[in-house]
């Protein structure tokens, strides 16, 4: 392989530098969360004439999300992706042996010399897709669609666990799950209370009248609140860096092979299925766009930070064919 080349590897793999600018990130991130929350409510008093109601309110909502809501907000995402853990997974549409699976990942665990916990979910959809999520060590889970389990080879799912694991080890899993649950959390409480508001109203012959009118003032009081914040979620795909899908897709290559992740691109782009939920406020969690908008037109720079499918590919391309020229 090529010295540049070489070169360009061993820095991606370099992760103690890029573990500090990711915890250093966090805080900043954090702190900007803030500032912009008041900004806000004081610009909505100075409009309306409230008279501090809407920084009050706005000062409230972003000191409880910090101190409080990112403490959760891995199992929140969970539930709203209404993913299961492997153990407790029943689907009909499930062929391959989860178990499989498992010592697939175990294997690149253990290939990666990473020691920290991370358990395994299924999220039932025939997608080829993934998102890890977590802030602490023994906290990070990876979520797989039943369509990654299914439609995937050996190689082509160990190049997902890398790429995903990658994102762990360097701490960027940990930055991307704190924006979304600060800067991405008005919509997330949104998204959740609008769900919940759907179902209920499905079921209401079937609760009593009481149980009801609770959970709709509830629901409905979160939806109107989180309505009011949601111009903040629409900053969050800003703090999120292009770079780290290449370096984990360049990662991906090193520890497998080129043929392989070029291969589970392809899946993603023929198996892609959109979400139900617009997950735009954690798109940057997933490994492939849960609405499929990224799979070849460029994104839009402003909104969508993150690199196409085909970008992702005509990178590494460019990687590979500088090699060849130079082996």
């Amino acid at each position: 392989m090529n010295s540049k080349v070489n070169k360009k590897i061993i820095n991606v793999l370099k992760s103690a530098d890029r573990e500090k600018i990711n915890i250093v990130s966090m805080y900043v991130v954090l702190a900007i969360f803030l500032t912009f929350s008041v900004l806000f409510g004081v610009l909505l008093d100075s409009i309306l004439r409230t008279r501090g109601l809407f920084t009050t309110l706005f000062v409230i909502f972003s000191t409880l999300q910090t101190l409080f809501g990112l403490s959760i907000v891995g199992r929140v995402i969970i539930n709203l992706l209404e993913a299961n853990p492997f153990s407790n997974f029943r689907s009909n549409n499930l062929k391959k042996d989860l178990k499989e699976v498992e010592d697939i990942f175990e294997n690149v665990k253990v290939n990666s010399g990473f020691e920290g916990d991370i358990e395994l979910y299924a999220i039932d959809s025939p997608s080829v897709n993934a998102i890890s999520i977590g802030r602490l060590k023994h906290d990070h889970k990876i979520c797989l669609t039943t369509g990654a389990i299914e439609k995937l080879d050996r190689k082509e799912l160990e190049a997902l666990f890398y790429h995903e694991l990658f994102h762990i080890v360097n701490k960027d899993t940990d930055y991307l799950t704190t924006l979304s649950g600060t800067f991405g959390s008005p919509m997330l409480i949104f998204t959740i209370s609008s769900r919940n508001l759907k179902r209920l109203l499905k079921n209401k012959s079937k609760l009593p009248n009481s149980d009801f009118y609770r959970d709709f003032i509830l629901f409905s009081f979160m939806k109107v609140v989180s309505s009011i914040f949601l111009p903040i979620s629409l900053l969050t795909n800003i703090f999120v860096s292009v770079k780290k899908e290449f370096d984990a897709d360049l990662f991906a290559v090193q520890k497998t092979d080129f043929s392989s992740v070029i291969s589970l691109f392809d899946k993603v782009k023929s198996s892609c299925r959109s979400f139900e939920t617009n997950y735009y406020f954690m798109r940057h969690l997933f490994f492939s766009h849960p609405k499929c908008t990224d799979i070849s037109k460029k994104p839009n720079r402003i909104i969508e930070t993150y690199p196409s499918i085909d970008e992702r590919v005509e990178f590494l391309k460019s990687v590979n064919s500088k090699k060849e020229v130079n082996s």
